[in-house]
């Protein structure tokens, strides 16, 4: 190998001058001089490139009596004054030399990630508890209906981005885990196999460490219950008011609220004694109009009884109507009147959108006692004017979960220690990167690979068992090859990413057709009707009517699991579709060392190797691809979620009427199919109509496909410094037709390009 080695000459002006003086072996390479600047230009002849390395790029430049680190950086001599300028750089270079590089970085970023979830889930689990003493539910804010929908969708959209940064961050540390380890890889090819190299694989883990492997099973295990519980922890209710409508003969009644009265409700056919004496007095005027839209509704959570007044016809000598209670039919008393307009499988949430206002009828029936003592029948049609109603404050809630939240923060806890464990205890330099890899190969060629330096991944995945790879040695013929980024990974990985997108999406459009299906009685037609129901919001015709429990914590556990069960499989959904990109991003990152020279990107960089953050895919590419999990992770939970009704009878809770159920949403679900698709959609036209100029064979994550580029000769063995795939040798021993075989590595050295048609072995 090229030794290289440099003097100092002299201080000047607080800089170094170094000359470089070389052995025979590095007259070729051309290293010039720098005076006074402390750099060394090294000039590589391949492709016309030049790259200019520091004194602080290769530790072999560096010579042991350099002196103080300071006179690289300009620092003075002297210690600097503490808090001056000099004084925090030098601290801060002393820190960045002691922090973690490569993938241990990423590590403690995940680590941090999560503990700050941890540590944001905690501080909302002390203040909730001392605000509600320990209950097992609590309030977070009550009133406005409007303000509890926006606080709900609000605090579920921040819900599902921290649950993706956390499946981001474990998805990065179980990667790290199943990496293998030098000699697992080498234990794996005497066994005739291969490892999964910058890929999560579970088939990497049967060669791994019991405690990589129980750590591993901890962190994937602890995804689970953080998916099925996080975003039930925050819930609305909705608040229902239960009232009475009393129908009066008007108009003499518009004068009584101006008059701070009382309004006595009975039936004059019985006496007053059976009617009700209903305080008006800070009653509001609403109009036929006004009355229609403030009654017509699920849950009437401002408004409370009523008095509806207009002008009656009928037989006999009522005045004064007894009123009749709301709660048993919702609001089916504003459509109640007969007749051949009336359709009967038509519901009032969708009919009473077609009433006139100035023409509005209600049928009262009652009955009367006939002088032969007999009870009849008497239908009374109300011609409405306008009504009376008692006006309240709402009572919709924001509420949490206690236990829900608790289990939330357990195994968070768990993760976050699991992730502790791997940034602190693995010492062991797994191959994380492809970079890893061909540095280790390059240091230390893999003998089962020997001459095979055209074979690909796929000579591998076919290769037969009992039949060593070596055996198969051979010259290959080299055929460059344009090929589509859909043919970078196998056709069974992309069926399945296809097929569980496909899988889901027919799920949700078809829930979204049953959803429509049963709205149809209710006057559900067209996109404007599913508009109306809003985004995320539960109305009486959207909550689940299946044979479940409705109330006490079996309701509770019961909708907490139908409504969560899909974020668990749009979580597998995110990690299959991380690994399809993760292959082509690595297929994109290998290919390119056959059209430039360039460092290697490795968990811990030495000389020009470049440090790493990311594993495979560059963040320009996956923090967009978290946000559309993230986005997804929340349309999915507005299209179906927990949802508590509380049925108010004046100020007490009506608990047999209250319930516990899922509730869903159209839009939601029209909104998730249509990002999915979207998704998946680009996903393979990128996949069909993007190519890859593939001119070395594709190696993808297979560690004997690596190591079989990774053959050097020795004077281009050096993994420290910029590399490059091609010629390095010819080989006499293997002929083919007349034509010498010539060998192709990744190599330091002078390489050339192969020659398609010409084989290599």
């Amino acid at each position: 190998m090229p030794s290289t080695a440099s003097f100092p000459l002299q201080v000047l002006q607080s800089k170094s001058s170094y000359i470089s003086v070389s052995t025979a072996d590095d007259s070729e390479e051309g290293y010039g001089v720098t005076s006074h600047s402390g750099h060394w230009k090294n000039k590589h002849s391949d492709g016309g490139m030049e790259s200019q390395t520091t004194l602080l790029d290769q530790e072999t430049l560096i010579p042991d009596d350099l002196g103080p680190l300071h006179y690289q950086y300009g620092l003075p001599d002297t210690e600097p004054f503490p808090g001056s300028y000099h004084w925090w750089k030098k601290r801060i270079i002393d820190l960045h030399s002691c922090a973690p590089t490569g993938w241990h970085f990423g590590a403690w970023i995940a680590t941090f990630q999560a503990s700050c979830i941890l540590l944001i889930n905690v501080i909302i689990l002390i203040y909730t508890t001392i605000k509600t003493g320990g209950s097992s539910s609590g309030l977070v804010f009550q009133g406005d209906c409007n303000k509890v929908d926006r606080l709900a969708i609000g605090i579920h959209l921040v819900i599902n981005l921290l649950s993706t940064l956390l499946l981001g961050a474990s998805n990065y540390v179980l990667q790290s885990l199943s990496a293998p380890t030098r000699t697992e890889v080498d234990k794996a090819h005497e066994r005739e196999s291969w490892l999964d190299i910058g890929l999560q694989s579970i088939g990497n883990l049967k060669y791994t460490s019991r405690w990589k492997r129980l750590v591993w099973i901890l962190l994937s295990a602890a995804s689970i219950p953080l998916h099925l519980f996080y975003n039930s922890s925050f819930f609305s209710t909705l608040s229902a008011n239960e009232y009475v409508a009393y129908l009066v003969q008007g108009p003499d009644v518009e004068h009584i609220p101006k008059n701070n009265g009382t309004l006595e409700l009975c039936d004059i056919s019985f006496g007053c004694s059976e009617g009700a004496q209903v305080e008006i007095s800070n009653w509001e005027f609403l109009s036929a109009s006004e009355c229609l839209q403030t009654y017509a509704v699920d849950f009437l959570s401002d408004h409370r009884n009523v008095v509806v007044v207009g002008n009656y016809t009928n037989n006999s000598g009522f005045g004064i109507l007894e009123g009749f209670p709301s709660s048993g039919s919702s609001f089916e008393w504003i459509c109640s009147k007969s007749g051949a307009e009336i359709i009967e499988d038509i519901s009032c949430s969708s009919l009473w959108r077609k009433i006139d206002p100035s023409h509005w009828m209600i049928n009262f029936p009652s009955f009367y006692q006939s002088p032969n003592g007999s009870l009849e029948k008497l239908d009374i049609f109300l011609e409405v004017d306008y009504c009376l109603s008692e006006a309240v404050v709402p009572r919709c809630q924001l509420q949490f979960n206690l236990p829900l939240l608790i289990i939330v923060i357990f195994f968070n806890t768990v993760k976050v220690i699991c992730m502790v464990i791997v940034a602190t205890k693995i010492k062991d330099h797994p191959l994380v990167t492809i970079g890893d890899a061909i540095a280790s190969f390059i240091d230390n060629p893999q003998p089962h690979t020997k001459e095979m330096c055209l074979v690909s991944q796929n000579h591998f995945k076919h290769h037969n068992k009992g039949q060593h790879p070596a055996s198969e040695s051979f010259p290959i013929q080299y055929n460059p090859q344009r090929i589509k980024w859909m043919n970078i990974a196998s056709w069974q990985h992309w069926t399945i990413t296809a097929s569980l997108f496909f899988c889901a999406i027919s799920i949700i459009i078809g829930l979204l057709v049953y959803a429509i299906y049963a709205l149809s009685p209710f006057g559900a037609e067209g996109f404007s009707s599913l508009w109306q129901l809003g985004f995320g919001r539960a109305q009486s015709e959207t909550i689940i009517g299946w044979d479940l429990p409705t109330q006490g914590y079996d309701a509770l556990l019961v909708s907490v699991l139908i409504s969560n069960s899909p974020q668990i499989i749009l979580s597998v959904i995110y990690l299959v579709f991380n690994s399809l990109c993760t292959k082509l991003f690595l297929a994109l990152e290998w290919s390119s060392y056959a059209h430039f020279r360039k460092p290697l990107r490795v968990s811990h960089p030495r000389g020009d190797q470049r440090s790493t953050y990311f594993l495979q895919i560059p963040y320009r590419f996956g923090i967009p691809l978290m946000a559309y999990s993230a986005l997804l992770h929340w349309l999915v939970s507005q299209s179906i979620f927990l949802v508590a009704v509380t049925y108010w009878d004046g100020n007490d809770v009506d608990t047999e009427n209250s319930i516990i159920s899922c509730g869903f949403s159209p839009l939601g679900m029209i909104f998730t199919s249509i990002v999915g698709v979207s998704l998946i959609l680009s996903a393979l036209a990128v996949g069909y109509f993007k190519h890859l100029e593939c001119d070395m064979p594709l190696a993808g994550s297979c560690s004997a496909a690596i190591a079989a580029a990774c053959h050097p000769p020795e004077d281009g063995s050096n993994c420290l410094k910029p590399l490059k795939w091609g010629v390095v040798s010819c080989n006499d021993d293997h002929r083919d037709s007349g034509e010498v075989a010539a060998h192709i590595s990744f190599s330091s050295g002078e390489v050339t390009k192969p020659v398609p048609g010409c084989y290599y072995a």
